[in-house]
């Protein structure tokens, strides 16, 4: 079967930053898959973008980043529409306080922000290359600067060490690496920080609490401004003839300023990021805070051999060829 039009799959695209960043995806003529944990929900996400944009081309993948099992049929079934590959976006996340495990002993953390997308974008290897020049976007977070990873054995086997913020450094790490292994196979990875976002990432945390769940509806930017910087990444030109910017990670507004991507902000300069970043972009109606930009990453993403153990590691839990 061959279909002259673009193909993306989004994760994670029920709802949110996934949702928006699908309709913008399918408003600019490109076929859509909405990879989602629930087809009820995934139905809705769909009639909701046909509604938003007449003529969207959707379809739905089934996929539960808990399981490698269901990752691996995700794969699988989108193999089976005989399509090349584009466009991958893992926006799909959760903030997780009870610690759980998989079956392979990896922390629930660290296996569906991390090890799931690792997977599903190592499947589809073959479908990316089909579809050169081809682009994986991993949707990271703020939070990664933050965040160190010392062992990568602990981090995926230690619920505590594969916590939020490492995951997303984990994110970081592996786009790096994706960069590096498959740029010279014509597929570009980078990375993106959305931002502070009011979405249901936060829905199992302590900013889904009263008094806080006031101050994230006040300060905290709605999906489809969060969804921006996604599609920038995913569909900005990208020039890999210059080695030193290769390795990309994409931030906006206050979260793009020099005091919020030094290496470790402080806890302050992350604050004034967060809370002052949508309302400003917000009271000057898009003027100010509004430029996606290329920042520099956590300094640790930076770091080969770590990349590469990672890498490694996350193979072999899978059962995949490191190379």
């Amino acid at each position: 079967m061959k279909d002259s039009k673009h193909v993306a799959i989004v994760t994670g695209s029920n709802t949110g930053i996934g949702r928006e960043t699908a309709l913008s995806l399918a408003r600019d003529g490109m076929k859509v898959f909405l990879a989602c944990r629930s087809a009820d929900k995934a139905h809705e996400a769909a009639t909701y973008i046909r509604e938003s944009s007449k003529g969207a081309d959707v379809d739905i993948l089934l996929l539960d980043l808990r399981t490698l099992e269901s990752v691996s049929k995700c794969a699988a079934d989108f193999k089976s529409h005989n399509l090349p590959l584009h466009l991958l976006v893992n926006n799909a996340g959760v903030t997780l306080g009870t610690p759980w495990y998989t079956s392979e002993g990896v922390g629930g953390s660290a296996q569906v922000n991390y090890l799931g997308p690792y997977v599903l974008t190592r499947l589809l290897e073959d479908k990316l290359v089909a579809g050169a020049p081809s682009r994986v976007v991993n949707v990271s977070s703020s939070m990664h600067r933050r965040a160190r990873i010392d062992d990568p054995e602990k981090f995926l086997r230690e619920f505590k060490e594969g916590d939020y913020s490492q995951a997303k450094l984990a994110n970081v790490l592996f786009t790096f690496e994706l960069q590096r292994r498959w740029q010279g196979k014509g597929v570009q990875a980078c990375a993106v920080d959305p931002g502070a976002v009011a979405s249901d990432i936060w829905r199992r945390s302590l900013f889904n609490r009263k008094p806080w769940k006031w101050l994230v509806k006040l300060l905290f930017a709605p999906t489809w401004d969060g969804a921006i910087p996604v599609v920038h990444a995913a569909t900005t030109p990208l020039d890999d003839t210059q080695k030193d910017t290769q390795l990309r990670f994409f931030a906006r507004g206050g979260f793009a300023w020099p005091v919020t991507v030094q290496p470790r902000p402080s806890t302050f300069f992350g604050i004034c990021g967060a809370s002052l970043d949508w309302p400003i972009r917000n009271l000057s109606r898009g003027w100010l805070l509004s430029e996606v930009k290329e920042v520099p990453a956590n300094p640790i993403a930076y770091d080969t051999n770590l990349a590469s153990k990672l890498w490694t590691l996350s193979a072999d839990i899978a059962n995949l060829p490191v190379e």
